[in-house]
C-alpha cells in the first residue's frame, strides 16, 4: 500500500514509496560523468528528482510510465522540492494499485451525460449528424473519455477533456444569452471539436506525453483532419459550415505564436478563442491556489506558463 503521496512530503522527508516515472534524462556533469534527473508522479502531483550517483546504470533499469519504487531525501532546490534519489527499482503489475497512481474522477460519465445532454440541444440537422458519427464510433468514445485536456497545466487528468469541454460549453450558453447574435449551433460545435484532435497528439495511458504524431502535426491539425473526415460522411453537408467549423479548429489558440495557423476571424471563432482559455486558465489557477494552500504556504512557487506567483488569500 502506498503511503507518501507527493502532495503531502516536505523538506527532510526520507521517500521510500511508489510513483510512476515521468522523466528518464541521462545528462552529463562538467566533470564528464553523468548524472540522472527525474521526474516522479501519483495522483496527488508530481516532483522532480536528482541522482548524482549510478546515473547510467539506474536510467536503464526503467522507461518513462514504468511503476516503480524510489528512495531518497526530499530536499529544497531554487524553493522548489525534489528528491535526492538513492534508488529506482522497478516493480511488477502486483506491486502497485494504479487508484494510488493515476487521478480518476468519480464525475467522468456525470460530466460526459451533462455535455451530451447540451449538445443535442443544437438544432441544425447538419451539426446534429456530425456529432452522432463521433457518439456511434466506440473507439472514439472510449479515447475521449479517458483523455487528459493537457499534459501539464489545466484538466491534466483521466476525463479531463470531457470536463473542460462540458465548462466550456457552460460559459457558450451565457455568452449566446448575452449576445443572441451568436450562433449557438456552430459555437457548441466548436467547443465539442476543438481539441479533439488530442486524443492523438497524446498518449493518454499511465503518464500523459506526446506521440510522435503529436509531436509532428499538432492537435490543431489532427483535429482539423477528423472533423472534416466526418463532415465527408454526411450527404449535403454545407460547403459554408464545413469552412466555419474547420476555421474554429484551426484558430482557437488565438495567436500565430500559440500555434494557430490562422488567427480567429468570426464571431464564434473570438468567442471560441477566449472561452477556451478562460476555462483553461481558471482551472489551471484553481488547481495551483488547492496544492499550494495544501503546503501550508500564501504564495504559489514562479509559474512559467504564466510569469507570475499566485497568492491563495491564506491567513
Amino acid at each position: 500500500m502506498k503511503n507518501q503521496f507527493v502532495n503531502k512530503l516536505s523538506e527532510g522527508d526520507y521517500v521510500n514509496d511508489v510513483f510512476i516515472a515521468a522523466r528518464n534524462d541521462l545528462r552529463s556533469k562538467q566533470d564528464g560523468g553523468k548524472f540522472l534527473g527525474v521526474v516522479m508522479r501519483d495522483r496527488t502531483g508530481e516532483i522532480g528528482g536528482v541522482m548524482w550517483n549510478n546515473a547510467a546504470e539506474t536510467s536503464r533499469l526503467f522507461n518513462v510510465g514504468d511503476v516503480v519504487n524510489v528512495r531518497g531525501d526530499v530536499r529544497s532546490y531554487q524553493n522548489r522540492l525534489q528528491i535526492h534519489v538513492e534508488s529506482v527499482t522497478p516493480l511488477k503489475d502486483s506491486e502497485y494499485d494504479v487508484a494510488d497512481l493515476v487521478y480518476t474522477p468519480d464525475t467522468i460519465q456525470e460530466d460526459l451525460r451533462l455535455l451530451r445532454e447540451t449538445l443535442e440541444t443544437v438544432k441544425d440537422k447538419y451539426v446534429r449528424a456530425l456529432f452522432e458519427i463521433f457518439w456511434q464510433d466506440a473507439d472514439f468514445v472510449a479515447r475521449f473519455t479517458t483523455a487528459a485536456a493537457a499534459k501539464k497545466w489545466h484538466h491534466e487528468y483521466r476525463g479531463g477533456l470531457v470536463r473542460h469541454c462540458y465548462e466550456m460549453a457552460r460559459i457558450a450558453d451565457t455568452m449566446c444569452e448575452l449576445f443572441p447574435n451568436l450562433n449557438r449551433d456552430i459555437l457548441l460545435a466548436g467547443v465539442f471539436l476543438h481539441d479533439l484532435g488530442k486524443l492523438y497528439e497524446m498518449s493518454h495511458d499511465m503518464v500523459v506525453d506526446y506521440t510522435d504524431e503529436g509531436k509532428l502535426l499538432g492537435h490543431l491539425h489532427i483535429g482539423a483532419e477528423m472533423a472534416a473526415r466526418n463532415m465527408g460522411k454526411i450527404p449535403g453537408f454545407p460547403a459554408k459550415m464545413r469552412l466555419e467549423l474547420l476555421h474554429l479548429i484551426l484558430s482557437h489558440h488565438g495567436e500565430l505564436q500559440y500555434g494557430s495557423p490562422v488567427v480567429p476571424k468570426t464571431l464564434e471563432g473570438i468567442v471560441l478563442h477566449h472561452i477556451d482559455n478562460l476555462d483553461a486558465q481558471t482551472a489551471a489557477i484553481s488547481r495551483v491556489v488547492r496544492e499550494t494552500a495544501e503546503r501550508g504556504q500564501a504564495w504559489s512557487e514562479y509559474l512559467p506558463q504564466i510569469e507570475r506567483v499566485i497568492w491563495t488569500k491564506q491567513d
